[in-house]
């Protein structure tokens, strides 16, 4: 007797978060996430987002000076 379930990795994510939607009602659900709180972030991660920062600081006087000196025409 052959199997008509799929299997598990035939199944997409879709598929399986509105089995769970239908399965469970409302105030179940809501019970089952799990809230996993922020992550702790590497030092590499930390360094990347502060030069981001510069970056974007920086590009922001480059473009305020550009429109200032376009404006009085030096």
């Amino acid at each position: 007797m052959k199997n008509n379930r799929p299997y598990a990795n035939e199944i997409s994510n879709d598929q399986s978060e509105a089995w769970v939607r239908e399965a469970l009602d409302p105030d179940q659900l809501s019970k089952a996430k799990q809230h996993l709180g922020p992550l702790a972030l590497t030092g590499v991660t930390v360094a990347l987002l502060w030069g981001l920062r510069v970056y974007v600081v920086l590009m922001t006087l480059m473009i305020g000076l550009q429109v200032c000196n376009a404006f009085h025409g030096v």
